[in-house]
């Protein structure tokens, strides 16, 4: 009951937000259609990148190599643009995990992983680093290489049986909940929050597919925080934002369905090469 009320709330604040959205697409339609790309071909990128998003693909990743490749997004407006295209499809996938119910997940430990990565993100958004954002995404990278081989050990030991966890124990939530805290926090300046989460997550013993619940229900949480700020500064390319809310969206629900019906094992494999492609993307990536 409780999974299916955050469910509604996280779409119900996507909706809203989309119609938000498309209320100031629509009032300035006629530099929208100006802007790069044509609108199949960003619809088609879009409901790609979201169908993906549904197995842990961070989509910040996915949308920024898109936008650079194809030079929609200049840089000043490509963060507002990756924020405000991820909120309704985000939402949407978080919303078909919560209410499909399919692992079980426990709802306190939702809710409070849900709390710590929205306090982190806050602060986030306020807070300078003292550090570089390029080396922080090294650190992490590194970090999260760390924890593959880590995951890769533990499947080994366990004759490659994916753990079954339903809910973190006391012990557990003292060293997730700091450290998703820290994701919030490093997430809002560009670092992404999903493959690490995915690596935490698994090796504190959660299935699979509570792992990639807990993850997209976490990760929809940053671009809600940010959401706001985006649709009063306008920095974004509306058209994207468009085809992320309609073709997005469409992608979304494919690969939710999709999703949900592959076995634990080959589950668990899609996100180890998720951390591992994102772990190389970082540390190849330039400032």
């Amino acid at each position: 009951m409780i999974e299916t009320v955050l469910g509604v709330l996280i779409i119900l604040y996507g909706t809203v937000y989309a119609l938000f959205l498309l209320r100031a697409v629509w009032k300035d339609r006629a530099n929208a259609a100006e802007e790069p790309g044509t609108f199949w071909k960003v619809s088609v990128c879009e409901a790609v990148v979201y169908f993906f998003t549904t197995m842990g693909v961070p989509d910040f990743i996915l949308n920024t190599t898109v936008f650079q490749k194809c030079r929609w997004v200049d840089d000043r407006r490509l963060p507002g643009t990756l924020v405000a295209a991820a909120v309704f499809p985000s939402a949407l996938i978080a919303f078909s995990y919560l209410c499909r119910g399919t692992g079980g997940l426990d709802m306190t430990t939702t809710l409070l992983c849900a709390a710590a990565i929205a306090a982190g993100s806050l602060m986030g958004a306020r807070v300078m680093t003292a550090l570089p954002a390029e080396v922080i995404r090294k650190i992490m990278a590194i970090a999260m290489l760390a924890s593959m081989g880590a995951m890769v050990l533990k499947l080994v030991v366990s004759s490659g049986a994916a753990g079954t966890g339903t809910a973190l124990a006391p012990w557990q939530m003292c060293i997730v909940l700091p450290a998703v805290f820290g994701l919030g926090f490093l997430n809002m300046f560009g670092v992404p929050m999903k493959p690490p989460a995915i690596a935490l997550l698994l090796l504190m013993g959660l299935s699979p597919i509570n792992t990639l619940t807990l993850m997209l229900v976490m990760g929809v949480v940053s671009p809600m925080a940010g959401g706001i700020r985006v649709l009063r500064s306008a920095l974004y390319q509306k058209k994207i934002v468009l085809a992320a809310v309609s073709f997005g969206a469409l992608g979304a629900l494919a690969g939710t369905a999709f999703t949900v019906t592959l076995p634990a094992g080959v589950l668990t494999a899609v996100l180890l090469v998720i951390m591992a492609f994102t772990s190389v993307s970082m540390l190849r990536k330039r400032a």
